[in-house]
């Protein structure tokens, strides 16, 4: 359904959200665990529904409510958890969630479990390899069928070893299960490594639930046209992975607040005279997306914090040159600030952003053009040339960060705004639209 947004600065208190990056690993390691765990959060969203009903689907038993999962783990026998029964093959919906797909589909292969990962939108398009290829190596075979993978086989410890700049999620994914498999494995990295907070946000959640990772590095030639080190060598993460761990997961916790959903907020408070305070976050919080803050310290805004809550009010905004490839996911809500800056903006990194929900690096250029803001996009990059946003209509590609992109931009803009899809945000952020209407005009 479409939206009109009404022009003009907002100002007021927003309560964020709990991460969906840190729910997805907290159920995972949950489920995989052998005691019930209570996971205390706000909000919900239809990426972590489908986490929890594809481990439901697997054996685990995952209740929600609107501040609590309750997780019931995969049942064990003899000490090993016990997959579901063979001969059948489970149906596991994961909408159009990639971390979802990402995280289960070693999972499949831990418990031995026939498979048909459901997918819906892009996710069928979205890159799989060389990750499948790994798991092929390790045990597991696949085939698709249009939206449809289907996954079987058993997988096996020993020698993985996976590029770091196409998905971190391969990586978390393997993380997560590899300490559970009988044998011991080691995981190696190919440099260069991007998007390193989500991976170090998965490192944090094992070290949460007790499980133990040796990590160390190894060196070789930096490959022709790439940039090493001082000696011409570039340094690959390597993980020593012990088998036969067991999650271990507190009782009753409560999950952090979600920097990414509250990026947006910061940057309306960017574009606003009085500014907008967002509670709930963890100042030490090892989620990527908290590089907003400095940002848009950079630009030019007003920061502040106290009491768990954290302030951002406009200021004399300037351009800059920013590398977001830990935190791609960034670039459309800190384009719509950009728009507003004195002089040009560069976002560097953002390649993987065509690979999203949309690629989302032309629908941030798209929805730029619309609103009278001249922008360039290259292979990994958007150049923003900084001036007045006006008001129009503008499209959300189905993408949950370009609609909470276009609720930003009216934020600054001199007209209204309309976009074609509002429904889109509850990939992540169900509730953004009520968080957004409590803001006041000013």
């Amino acid at each position: 359904m479409s939206l009109t947004i009404s022009a003009g600065p907002r100002t007021g208190l927003v309560r964020i959200p709990s991460s969906k990056s840190e729910l997805h690993r907290f159920l995972v390691l949950a489920a995989l665990g052998e005691a019930p765990v209570t996971i205390r959060r706000r909000g919900v969203s239809e990426d972590i529904l489908a986490t929890a009903r594809c481990l439901t689907a697997l054996g685990a038993r995952v209740s929600t409510d609107a501040e609590l999962l309750f997780v019931e783990p995969i049942p064990r026998k003899d000490g090993a958890l016990a997959g579901p029964d063979a001969g059948q093959v489970i149906p596991l919906p994961v909408g159009e969630s990639g971390t979802t797909l990402r995280l289960l589909l070693p999972i499949a292969g831990l418990l031995d479990a026939s498979v048909c990962f459901v997918r819906e939108g892009r996710l069928a398009q979205r890159p799989l390899e060389p990750f499948l290829s790994e798991l092929k190596r390790h045990g597991m075979q696949f085939r698709e069928e249009g939206d449809y993978l289907y996954a079987s086989g058993h997988l096996t410890g020993g020698l993985y070893r996976i590029p770091g700049n196409i998905s971190s999620q391969f990586i978390s994914a393997l993380l997560l299960v590899l300490p559970l498999l009988p044998a011991d494995s080691a995981l190696r990295i190919d440099w260069p490594l991007e998007s390193a907070p989500y991976v170090r946000l998965t490192e944090w959640t094992l070290e949460a639930a007790g499980i133990r990772l040796e990590k160390t590095e190894l060196s070789r030639p930096a490959p022709k046209k790439e940039e090493g080190g001082p000696t011409g060598l570039v340094l690959d993460p390597l993980y020593w992975i012990n088998g036969r761990q067991v999650p271990k997961l507190p009782a009753d916790f409560r999950a952090g607040g979600d920097y990414s959903g509250a990026a947006a907020f910061f940057c309306m408070g960017a574009l606003s005279p009085t500014g907008v305070v967002v509670e709930g976050l963890d100042p030490n919080s090892v989620q990527g997306d908290k590089a907003i803050l400095e940002i848009l310290l950079q630009m030019g805004a007003d920061i502040g914090g106290r009491d768990g809550m954290i302030a951002v009010r406009g200021g004399q905004l300037k351009g800059g040159i920013f590398n977001l490839s830990d935190m791609p996911d960034l670039a459309p809500v800190l384009a719509m600030v950009a728009a507003k800056a004195e002089g040009n903006t560069l976002l560097r990194g953002a390649g993987r952003l065509r690979l999203k929900e949309s690629d989302r690096l032309e629908g941030i250029a798209q929805m730029l053009l619309a609103l009278g803001i001249q922008a360039e996009t290259k292979e990994d990059a958007i150049l923003i040339y900084g001036g007045t946003l006006k008001g129009g209509s503008v499209a959300t590609l189905n993408d949950h960060r370009l609609a909470m992109a276009a609720a930003v931009a009216a934020c600054g803009a001199d007209g209204d705004i309309t976009l074609d899809n509002e429904g889109c945000v509850a990939k992540s952020y169900t509730a953004f639209w009520s968080d957004f209407e409590n803001l006041k005009k000013e």
